[in-house]
């Protein structure tokens, strides 16, 4: 039975560059044409139901957690009555609903955290340290405020992170209760995260205006070998992606667009990835993970089908090692680099979105014309 995936990330995390659960299929479509709340409604015992109703729910519900809480709080009241509506009879399904409202519960704090500013979380613990319950609190509005600007503004997460670990060895001197000690400890891990994540941003950010790494490829699929001599004077896009991302895949609309558009003038999309032991399903028409060990031709044999299926025209490059992943400091999919004629890297995106959409073209453009 398919176990429920509730992403109990933070808002400040949640973006789609979340790398997806690669057990589950990379497209999962309601075998019905119902809604998938009603589906969920007539049958309550359906595990798939159920997590392709959470899944749809929450893909939803992140993303507005930070820039939009009215509208989250419409997501959060409609799962919630519509969980609530449920009678299932079986254990098992008992239990991921159980789960499914533990999931609620999560993104309602992360609501209610977000809704309070971080001078007052402050203030409260200045008044009483030892308060648990608004020291976990604090934490996760860290997490929220300094993670959402990480990417975009790495050098001031680093700053207000700073500022906050100031604060918080201050008050552990003052924190006596052994519940405020416990809750205090737990930011560690998170807060090395944050630190991780903000390294890995500045050293990203370091690229810019660096020589493009060379090329590392075993395999080639949906078209020639490239080389690097044969790259030279063309923009490149090169595109981090797995079959199971569902992520990368909402990019693909975008890469159709720009193959079409830009190849003619000089763009090279390709498309890293790697061998994920999955093979081609005639019948279903999709990529599926094989119960049995796929050799290197029937997962480059799935690749092409796969672009087939998907009417995507540029190469797929199946990666000899991790040296370009680990050059490009690739830690989640889809992850995207713009490199132009000259073999300089001017942008790199992670995630899909039409905002980081954007961003490439424009860096696509841009890089085009100077060179033509």
């Amino acid at each position: 039975m398919k176990r429920l995936v509730i992403f109990s990330i933070l808002a400040a995390f949640c973006s789609t560059a979340w790398t997806a659960d690669d057990s589950a299929p990379a497209e999962q479509t309601p075998a019905e044409s119902k809604p998938v709340d009603q589906q969920l409604k007539e049958n309550p015992d359906s595990a798939e139901t159920m997590n392709l109703y959470m899944m749809s729910q929450l893909r939803q519900l992140v993303p507005l957690i930070n820039s939009a809480p009215d509208e989250a709080e419409k997501i959060l009241g409609s799962m919630r009555e519509t969980l609530g509506a449920l009678q299932p009879t079986t254990d098992d399904a008992k239990r991921l609903l159980e789960r499914a409202n533990e999931a609620v519960d999560h993104y309602e704090l992360q609501l209610q955290i977000v809704r309070t500013s971080l001078d007052d979380l402050k203030a409260k613990l200045s008044e009483n340290p030892d308060d648990a319950k608004t020291i976990q609190a604090l934490i996760q509005k860290v997490m929220q405020q300094v993670g959402s600007l990480v990417r975009s503004e790495p050098a001031k997460a680093e700053e207000q992170l700073a500022a906050i670990q100031t604060f918080l060895s201050e008050l552990a001197e003052k924190i006596q209760s052994d519940e405020g000690k416990t809750a205090f400890a737990s930011k560690d891990r998170a807060f090395d995260q944050l630190t991780k994540m903000i390294e890995r941003e500045k050293r990203m950010a370091a690229l810019i205006g660096s020589d493009a790494a060379p090329l590392a490829v075993e395999a080639w699929v949906n078209g020639d070998p490239l080389t690097d001599e044969g790259l030279k004077g063309k923009v490149v896009l090169l595109d981090f992606w797995a079959v199971w991302c569902g992520p990368c895949i909402a990019t693909f609309p975008h890469l159709r667009e720009w193959q079409e558009k830009y190849a003619e003038k000089g763009l090279v999309i390709i498309g890293l990835t790697n061998y994920y032991n999955y093979t081609w399903d005639e019948a279903a028409g999709r990529a599926t993970r094989s119960p049995e060990k796929a050799t290197p031709e029937q997962e480059q044999e799935m690749l092409r089908k796969f672009a087939e299926s998907h009417d995507l025209h540029h190469r797929f490059a199946i990666q000899q090692d991790r040296s370009m992943a680990e050059f490009y400091g690739v830690s989640g999919i889809p992850h995207a680099v713009v490199v132009d004629r000259e073999g300089k890297v001017i942008l790199m995106k992670v995630g899909s979105g039409e905002e980081n959409a954007k961003a490439l073209e424009a860096a696509i453009v841009k890089a085009i014309g100077e060179g033509a």
